[in-house]
């Protein structure tokens, strides 16, 4: 898998598109058993130092996402949704997903390296959500077609969702196009009450 991300045919018409469904595919709650994260960070593996799809996360998109050695932001790892090679748009949605209970106050943080050639974000796109247990968006953080090749802190307010249960989900949406690609590095996730990002 390469991050590069080759420009061709970006002036491409859509006419020969067309919309894909995709599916959240969230664990049953009875499969579901919680990974813990440390005592001030609500999530297990935030930096995937596990080294895989694993210990928290799960695969949620009907299209396989990944965890790379691929620039991450720090340790060694980070995660990864998109088509594996990096070329073309995955068919559906490539992405991961952690169950978590937001906590009073609750301010979340990620690192985003993003990069797409895509014109706007109707076809295909970057984005995280909140998933209820249905795998249902609850809310959508944002749909974007970045393309910066850096390390960006985005961050949400999540108090008014404080108490409630979800899937905080991370992935790329795409209709299987081939001659553009938008692909997703996620890395450094933190979700805690008072501090709105983990160590420097």
């Amino acid at each position: 898998m390469s991050a590069l991300l080759v420009l061709v045919g970006v002036g491409a018409s859509s006419a020969q598109r067309h919309a894909v469904p995709g599916h959240y595919n969230v664990p049953q709650p009875w499969l579901w058993k919680p990974a813990a994260g440390t005592s001030t960070n609500a999530i297990a593996n935030p930096s995937f130092e596990s080294g895989g799809v694993n210990n928290g996360w799960f695969q949620c998109g009907d299209v396989g996402a990944y965890v790379t050695k691929e620039h991450p932001y720090r340790g060694s790892y980070d995660a990864y949704a998109g088509t594996a090679t990096g070329a073309g748009e995955p068919r559906g949605n490539s992405g991961i997903c952690q169950r978590v209970t937001i906590p009073p106050a609750a301010m979340l943080s990620a690192r985003l390296y993003q990069l797409s050639n895509e014109g706007n974000a109707v076809l295909a796109y970057q984005e995280a959500d909140l998933l209820d247990d249905r795998g249902e968006v609850v809310l959508n953080l944002y749909r974007s077609v970045n393309n910066k090749a850096a390390w960006i802190l985005s961050q949400w307010n999540l108090s008014p969702y404080a108490g409630r249960s979800f899937w905080l989900y991370f992935g790329v949406h795409g209709d299987g196009y081939p001659k553009l690609s938008t692909q997703q590095f996620v890395d450094d996730v933190f979700l805690a009450s008072v501090a709105p990002h983990g160590p420097k």
